[in-house]
C-alpha cells in the first residue's frame, strides 16, 4: 500500500493548488456576502412552501439551507473541473516527459493508473463535499451572528447538527462510490480513448454515442444503446441524490426541521437498501465490466508508452 499511497499523494501534490481554490471559492463568496447584512437574498418558492428572504429565516432553517447550499455548489465545481481533466490524464505522464521517471521506480503500471483513477474519482470529489459541509457550517455561523445576533448562534442545536452532518457525509460517500461505478464504463473508456487516439478520442466517443443513438437503436427492434446510456446516467443521479429522508421536509416550521434532524441518521441508513438494491443487478454488473475494460485499455497504453 505505500506505493500507492505515494502515487495518491503525488496526484495531491501536483493539482492541490488547483483543488484548494476550487474547493473553498464557494465557502469563500458566500463568507463574504454573510458579512453584510440582507444582501444574501434567496427566496425559495418550491412545492408550494413559500419562504422569506434567507435572512429573515430563522437561525437552524438558515443553516440547514446554507450548509446544503455551500455543499452543493462545491461539490458540482469539483465535478465540473475533474470533467475538464479527465481526457488528458490519461496521457498526462507521456505529454510531461515524466513517464520515463515514474517507469523507473517499482511500481506498476496498474498500481499507477489505479492511483490516479482513485485520487481523481473518488478522493477529490470526496473532499468537496467535506470541504463544503465545513464551509457551510462556517457561513451559517457567521451570518446568523450577523442577521440575529450572537445569542441566536449560541441557542443553535450545533451537536444535532454534527451528527446530521456526519450522517450525510456517510450517505454521500457511499452515493459516490456507486455513482463512480455505475458512471465507470463511461469515464475509463472515454479516458482510454483519449489515451489511444489523442486529441480525436474524445470526438470518436461523442460520434460512436450518437451514431448508436440516431442510428443503429433505430434499426434495432429494442434500442440498446440510448436506453443503457440513459440508466447508467440516471442510477448515478440517484446514487447521490435521492434522499427519500429528506421528503416532506416543512422548511418553514422549525419544529418540523428540528425533529428531522434527529431521525435523520437513521432514515438516511435506511435509503442505503434501495441503492445497494439496484447495485445487485446485472445491469451494475455490465457497469463494472466496461469499466474494467477502460481501465485495462488505460493500463495497455501506459505499457506501450513507457
Amino acid at each position: 500500500m505505500t506505493p500507492f499511497l505515494t502515487l495518491m499523494r503525488r496526484e495531491w501534490m501536483q493539482h492541490r493548488i488547483g483543488w484548494l481554490v476550487v474547493m473553498l471559492t464557494p465557502t469563500a463568496l458566500a463568507l463574504l456576502l454573510s458579512f453584510f447584512d440582507g444582501v444574501l437574498r434567496v427566496d425559495i418558492n418550491a412545492n408550494e412552501v413559500q419562504l422569506p428572504p434567507l435572512h429573515q429565516a430563522p437561525a437552524l432553517i438558515q443553516t440547514g439551507l446554507l450548509v446544503l447550499a455551500v455543499t452543493g455548489t462545491t461539490f458540482a465545481l469539483a465535478l465540473l473541473s475533474l470533467g475538464f481533466q479527465l481526457p488528458g490524464l490519461a496521457r498526462r505522464d507521456q505529454q510531461d516527459g515524466s513517464s520515463e521517471f515514474w517507469c523507473s521506480l517499482p511500481v506498476g503500471h496498474a498500481q499507477s493508473v489505479a492511483a490516479m483513477l482513485t485520487t481523481q474519482i473518488l478522493l477529490l470529489p470526496w473532499l468537496a463535499i467535506v470541504v463544503g459541509l465545513a464551509g457551510g457550517f462556517l457561513v451559517a455561523a457567521v451570518g446568523i451572528v450577523v442577521t440575529l445576533g450572537p445569542l441566536a448562534w449560541w441557542a443553535q442545536p450545533w451537536g444535532l447538527l454534527g451528527l446530521s452532518a456526519a450522517a450525510l457525509l456517510l450517505r454521500l460517500t457511499l452515493g459516490l462510490l456507486l455513482a463512480a461505478a455505475w458512471l465507470s464504463p463511461a469515464i475509463l473508456l472515454t479516458m482510454a480513448a483519449s489515451a489511444w487516439l489523442k486529441r480525436w478520442g474524445l470526438p470518436v466517443v461523442v460520434a460512436l454515442s450518437l451514431l448508436g443513438t440516431l442510428v443503429i437503436d433505430k434499426r434495432l427492434a429494442e434500442p440498446v444503446v440510448g436506453p443503457a446510456l440513459a440508466r447508467l446516467s440516471n442510477e448515478a443521479m440517484q446514487a447521490l441524490l435521492q434522499m427519500d429522508a429528506l421528503r416532506g421536509l416543512k422548511l418553514q416550521d422549525v419544529d418540523g426541521v428540528a425533529a428531522l434532524l434527529r431521525g435523520l441518521p437513521l432514515r438516511l441508513l435506511q435509503d442505503l437498501a434501495p441503492l445497494l438494491a439496484h447495485a445487485a443487478s446485472p445491469a451494475f454488473l455490465l457497469a463494472l465490466a466496461g469499466g474494467a475494460l477502460g481501465f485495462v485499455l488505460l493500463v495497455l497504453r501506459r505499457q506501450r508508452g513507457a
